[in-house]
């Protein structure tokens, strides 16, 4: 493998890389920018969307194979089912590129939690950040998607976000590499490809610089401010009304987001959260989300289909989140599980619902003025409602008259996000 100059200022941060590798001139030049900066602690994943031919396919593994080969660094192959990221897209409402990336990035995580990597690298460079850019301001993107992509969020880590195109393509002549070229990267039907193969040829080597400035003062400036929600996606309202707009616009995007919420987050949306927030009560039904209003706070949490599960103990999953034990804190719920009268079920709350507190028995109705409760979960056994989780809506946990009598010593029980 001949040698080649690496552009200056690629930083490759410590700890076990695994890099998203493609197989195209990006990646490959990664690839030969970590044999040489950090040998010894990475490893390469490709994944195969059976997207393309068959033969082109087979090709590009093999080729992707002698590259890792030469440049040290193993490579993983994944396979993913034929029509998987069809279905993927129609069952999300996304398109296939999309579908494709979040099926990749599936199969990255998973990998390096088994592989005990510390970061996943990718291949983004400076025009793929100066298209990402372009891209958002065409469709008409809230001020914060204006810092493009992102170099460090925690996870994955971008060496070459600010490397031209030009200078990598340069090194790979330099060294005398061969790369495979995805066929779909030539149709126009993709965004982002139309804006490569129309619009980036128009823009010089000096704006391009300008663009992918842009970006990362962007995010520097975003950086200034400090989260306005918590872990559990509760937002204190009077911080919410007091933000800048561009605060609340990421910060809905990014809540939406984490709870289930897919594709553009339309206008009429951010102006809805807006003004039920104004108001300090209510909820919005939001695809896949819920958002609560309350005269305190704001909360999203993935919407609650009906469900009833028995609980023997221990943790339950379901719909994003997670119930059982936890440390407590001064609001936590401590119930003495060995009074409760099997069979135990953990179900939605539905209308009508009641249970017996300390100042007699209310319905779940009429236990919160500002919240909606048919979001709350409850806790049943033989003798009826025993608990009622809702604070991770943003409302709060009850418990049972009885209960309260009985709860001398028990377990601390709650209702999280995964």
């Amino acid at each position: 493998m001949r040698s080649g100059r690496i552009p200056e200022g690629i930083i490759i941060p410590d700890g076990r890389l695994l890099l998203a590798f493609s197989g195209g001139s990006d990646s490959l030049f990664l690839l030969h920018v970590l044999s040489l900066l950090a040998p010894g602690r990475c490893e390469a994943l490709y994944v195969d969307h059976a997207l393309r031919p068959r033969s082109e396919l087979e090709a590009e593994m093999h080729l992707n194979r002698m590259n890792a080969d030469a440049c040290g660094i193993p490579l993983s192959i994944v396979h993913l089912p034929e029509g998987l990221v069809a279905r993927t897209a129609s069952e999300r409402g996304i398109g296939i590129e999309a579908a494709a990336r979040a099926l990749r990035y599936d199969c990255l995580r998973r990998r390096a939690a088994e592989g005990g990597f510390d970061r996943i690298l990718t291949a983004h460079h400076r025009e793929d950040q100066v298209e990402t850019v372009l891209m958002r301001m065409l469709q008409s993107s809230p001020f914060h998607a204006w810092q493009g992509i992102v170099e460090d969020d925690g996870t994955v880590f971008r060496p070459i976000l600010s490397v031209p195109k030009s200078a990598i393509m340069q090194y790979l002549e330099d060294v005398g590499a061969k790369w495979s070229e995805d066929s779909t990267n030539s149709d126009p039907c993709f965004l982002r490809n139309s804006i490569r193969l129309c619009i980036l040829p128009l823009i010089s080597e000096e704006e391009r610089s300008a663009i992918s400035s842009i970006a990362s003062n962007v995010a520097a400036f975003r950086r200034r401010f400090p989260p306005l929600a918590d872990d559990d996606g509760v937002v204190d309202r009077k911080a919410f009304l007091s933000s800048f707009p561009f605060q609340r616009e990421e910060l809905v995007y990014a809540l939406l987001s984490r709870y289930g919420f897919d594709g553009r987050i339309p206008r009429q949306v951010l102006d809805a959260v807006a003004g039920k927030a104004e108001e300090g009560r209510g909820s919005l039904e939001i695809g896949a989300v819920s958002a609560v209003f309350s005269s305190d706070s704001i909360s999203f949490h993935p919407r609650l289909d009906d469900f009833a599960m028995e609980w023997k103990g221990g943790q339950l999953r379901f719909q994003g989140l997670v119930f059982g034990p936890v440390e407590p804190d001064s609001l936590t719920l401590i119930i003495d599980t060995d009074r409760l009268v099997p069979p135990v079920v953990l179900r939605t709350a539905r209308e009508g619902d009641r249970v017996q507190l300390k100042g007699g028995v209310k319905k779940l109705s009429e236990l919160g003025k500002d919240m909606r409760i048919p979001h709350a979960i409850v806790l049943e056994d033989r003798r009826g409602i025993e608990a009622v989780f809702a604070r991770f809506a943003g409302g709060r946990d009850r418990l049972s008259e009885a209960m309260l009598s009985e709860s001398r010593k028990g377990v601390a029980l709650a209702i999280r996000h995964e």
